[in-house]
């Protein structure tokens, strides 16, 4: 009995489960490591409420679609404009190809540093980068990826103790903690090639992901929720927010605990490995390659699948990736990331600017559904209360705010790149 209702619980919240493995993985470790390098516990206060905004929009999103049976591309495309959904999918599909690239290219460059550990001059990043993206082209070329994903879910979980555990040892002094908390912006942090608008609007833009409200609309679509699910869909999503932060947040505080205090401002993958120090020893690196391996890979694996997903979910057919205009989308992508590392962009560099463009895509999507879900003839008596409307007009000008504040971070990046 008592396994019964354990078995049922675990079953109801891993679709939030899911979404954590899709939005806590390499880029959002990597720009939660530079805010904790950059700026300490500064921006501790950014990850709850960030995570708080995820929560609340994942709910929302879910309500959208249980009541009209419309994902929120599909909403956009019958309620808004067809070519208001066209651009948003072109939108994120250009975000999503600079984060294959960041993505590839920091695995590919921690795969070389371990390589190099064991023989001199160790295989090229571009070598390993051919090899992880052939790799992955054939499982999805087979549709076949399920069994890949959960071996792959499960060492990111094990990396995710690991940090955890990190934290638990260097856990700084409560006071440091609570300062964290309190709402500030950063200053400039010299000696970093991220500028710090495109740290604070990355970390926003990996956690307030509007890929996430995207696929959690799918979901809801998907497993055909209703009104009456909504005890389900809210325990899920509060599970998926809250460990989100505890993942986030362990990764922050290890970052600045290791790292910050040395100076070091993570403008190289190598850096990241004194992430695991204080728990690996001289295992770090080993512990730190399986990690950003599995992390890396499992973000990269959904990632390529995002484009067609986008697609198939704007012309409403079944999800059947394998059809040949698929496939070839899929190699075309493949061979663009690949690219992207064997012309040498710095993967670190160009993950923080696809996370903080997210920043600047949030505003229309909170936007969007702020709209649909306000309208009477569309929701019914589901339409937005007094309370959910004063929540989306807050969220919609902070994402304003941190959507303005990314295009002046990504502007000045570029410009001295």
């Amino acid at each position: 009995m008592i396994m019964g209702n354990v078995k049922k619980y675990i079953a109801s919240v891993l679709p939030g489960i899911f979404l954590i493995g899709y939005n806590v993985g390499t880029g959002s470790i990597t720009a939660m490591s530079k805010s904790g390098a950059n700026f300490g516990l500064d921006l501790l206060w950014t990850v709850a409420l960030s995570c708080l905004i995820t929560w609340f929009l994942m709910i929302h999103f879910a309500k959208f679609t249980s009541v009209t049976g419309l994902t929120a591309i599909q909403g956009m495309r019958k309620h808004l404009h067809p070519v208001l959904a066209i651009a948003m999918v072109v939108a994120l599909s250009l975000i999503i190809v600079s984060a294959l690239i960041g993505v590839l290219g920091i695995v590919a460059d921690v795969l070389h540093m371990w390589s190099a550990s064991i023989f001199d001059g160790g295989i090229h990043a571009g070598l390993w980068a051919l090899a992880i993206a052939g790799i992955l082209l054939l499982l999805m070329w087979k549709g076949d990826t399920a069994f890949f994903e959960k071996i792959l879910a499960l060492l990111v979980a094990v990396m995710g103790l690991a940090f955890i555990a990190t934290m638990v040892i260097k856990f700084p002094k409560l006071s440091e903690l609570a300062s964290g908390f309190v709402p500030s912006l950063p200053e400039q942090s010299s000696g970093s090639d991220n500028n710090s608008l495109v740290i604070l609007t990355g970390m926003v833009g990996t956690t307030v992901s509007t890929f996430v409200f995207i696929i959690r609309s799918q979901i809801a679509q998907e497993k055909g929720w209703t009104q009456t699910d909504k005890k389900i869909q809210y325990r899920d999503a509060k599970v998926s927010a809250s460990l989100m932060f505890l993942i986030s947040a362990a990764v922050m505080i290890t970052a600045a605990t290791t790292l910050h205090v040395k100076g070091i401002k993570l403008n190289h993958v190598s850096e990241m490995i004194e992430l695991m120090g204080p728990i690996a020893g001289k295992s770090a690196m080993s512990i730190f390659v399986i990690g950003i391996v599995a992390a890396g890979i499992s973000s990269h694996l959904p990632n390529l699948l995002v484009i067609p997903w986008l697609i198939i979910d704007y012309k409403s057919e079944e999800r059947n990736t394998t059809k040949l205009k698929y496939r070839l989308i899929l190699l075309l992508l493949s061979m663009i990331s690949v690219c992207g590392v064997l012309f040498g962009f710095k993967p670190v560099f160009v993950l923080l600017m696809s996370q903080a463009c997210l920043s600047v895509v949030l505003p229309v999507t909170v936007g969007v559904i702020f709209y649909l879900s306000s309208r009477k003839k569309l929701m019914g008596e589901h339409a937005n209360n007094k309370w959910e409307t004063i929540a989306l007009a807050a969220i919609m000008i902070f994402a304003l705010y941190m959507g303005s504040q990314g295009v002046l971070g990504v502007i000045s990046d570029i410009m001295s790149a």
